[in-house]
């Protein structure tokens, strides 16, 4: 069984170069679309959604927002490798594994506060009786920020919340840059073993958590990019709100309600105070892989031998894991016999 394990791992040894190689072809064809398509949402969003306002801008307001959206798209295009996305990929793993020690530890503290109390109460408490308290089970003040990326930063406004004043020393470069390139082996120190390694992960099971951290990093890099290209569509005056980080996130795990609109572009129905006021909607920039590869033959072309692959991979963890087990249960039953001398006999 032991042998069957090494051979699957060999297995996969063998077809990682392919994967590597299909996986960097469409980070490819994604950078070379990517212009494109951000240009076509920006051209619905100024010439069908919001045309008098565009047409209220200034020569140079418009020039200068083309410009800068160019630039951003240019820079954000350069982190779309396999080796820029491996490193984010560990940094939300390793502020994920943070975030769930500190949900451990407020447990924890939690539960012994509750003892402590219920030491302290023991004496003039009859048995059975019930301990009720209005206090949260966790501190609420972490569980606020427990969402936080490890890259880049929220500057969103709240929806409908009163734009900020648009400077023209106030760029991208002068605020906390979400686009930055991390270098090699940053932001390693507190990351998964998984990531250590430059290469592919040899075991079936590792490999499957390795894709789908590529994928969280990718999703990430193109919100990132959209947060951006939407807070320079406010900066130009062409969007009078600006949607926050966590909203756009929700929007891409189906947890809102989105209006129709076209590829690569969202429409929320906001609540108002006001009843008598009528719906309020908001619309902003939101890459999706799916709006990309829908709209672009290639990048659907390269999506699906990656699901190929996923697939092989996935079948290939199935087996591991029953053979993991399996062996696991075989080496429980020898330890049990050794430990246990009437069972030496049977």
């Amino acid at each position: 069984m032991r042998r069957q394990i090494e051979h699957a791992s060999v297995t996969l040894q063998g077809v990682n170069p392919a994967l590597y190689r299909d996986l960097a072809l469409y980070l490819q064809v994604l950078r070379e679309h990517l212009p494109d398509a951000v240009e076509k949402a920006l051209f619905h969003l100024a010439t069908r959604l919001h045309p008098r306002r565009y047409c209220e801008l200034p020569a140079d307001r418009r020039r200068g927002l083309h410009e800068r959206a160019a630039a951003l798209v240019r820079q954000a295009g350069s982190l779309f490798t396999v080796e820029q996305l491996v490193q984010l990929a560990a940094a939300l793993a390793s502020g994920r594994q943070q975030r769930q020690q500190a949900w451990l530890t407020q447990l924890r503290a939690v539960a012994a506060d509750s003892d402590h109390d219920a030491g302290a109460g023991a004496a003039g408490e009859a048995d059975g009786s019930v301990r009720l308290s209005l206090a949260p089970p966790v501190a609420m003040t972490w569980w606020r920020g427990h969402e936080a990326w490890p890259a880049g930063g929220d500057r969103g406004e709240a929806p409908g919340g009163d734009p900020p004043d648009p400077s023209p020393d106030d760029g991208p470069d002068q605020a906390a840059d979400p686009f930055a390139e991390i270098p090699a082996g940053h932001l390693r120190e507190g990351a998964p073993p998984l990531w250590d390694s430059g290469l592919l992960p040899r075991e079936p099971v590792e490999l499957l958590t390795w894709l789908d951290g590529i994928e969280r990093a990718l999703a990430r890099r193109l919100l990132d990019l959209s947060h951006g290209l939407n807070a320079e569509l406010l900066r130009a005056g062409l969007s009078h709100s600006l949607l926050p980080l966590n909203l756009l996130e929700a929007a891409l795990s189906g947890q809102l309600e989105q209006l129709a609109a076209p590829a690569n572009l969202l429409r929320l129905q906001l609540p108002v105070p006001d009843p008598l006021a009528g719906s309020l909607e908001s619309v902003a920039l939101l890459l999706r892989t799916a709006d990309l590869e829908l709209d672009y033959p290639r990048l659907r072309t390269c999506r699906s031998r990656l699901q190929r692959h996923r697939q092989e991979v996935r079948r290939m963890a199935e087996r591991h894991r029953r053979l993991r087990r399996r062996l696991q249960a075989l080496e429980a039953e020898q330890l049990w016999r050794q430990d246990n001398p009437r069972y030496r006999q049977l």
